[in-house]
């Protein structure tokens, strides 16, 4: 965050996307474990919720943001710079909830589809 609104330089780009692949990981895992226990509840309506679940990553984003507001850029006046902010980091989290989201329904698609395909019907 402070290499993109304090304008610092920033060279650890491989640790971002260390870290973007390990919560790309860990969506799809967890996705798939609550889908698993939702089928296993016998409640089949499980695209929205693993929409919801993989999007919930922009929970912690947003709460970031909150945070690296009053801490960091806490000594911003008026109104307009924190609009601009706020705005901004809304669009942000909208992406990273709909992205993650898309990640965790596709990964609970597959894995259905690769369960429901395993049953045998006779």
């Amino acid at each position: 965050m402070t290499s993109v609104w304090l304008g610092f330089f920033y060279y650890l780009f491989f640790f971002v996307l260390a870290i973007g692949l390990l919560t790309i990981v860990v969506t799809v895992e967890i996705s798939i474990l609550c889908t698993y226990i939702q089928l296993c509840a016998e409640d089949h309506s499980w695209w929205w919720r693993a929409f919801h679940r993989g999007g919930c990553v922009s929970l912690y984003v947003a709460g970031y943001a909150v945070w690296f507001l009053y801490t960091t850029l806490g000594s911003m006046s008026g109104f307009l710079p924190v609009l601009v902010y706020a705005s901004y980091m809304s669009i942000f989290i909208s992406g990273i909830y709909f992205g993650m989201g898309a990640v965790g329904f596709l990964a609970s698609g597959a894995f259905v589809y690769f369960i429901m395909g395993a049953v045998k019907a006779d």
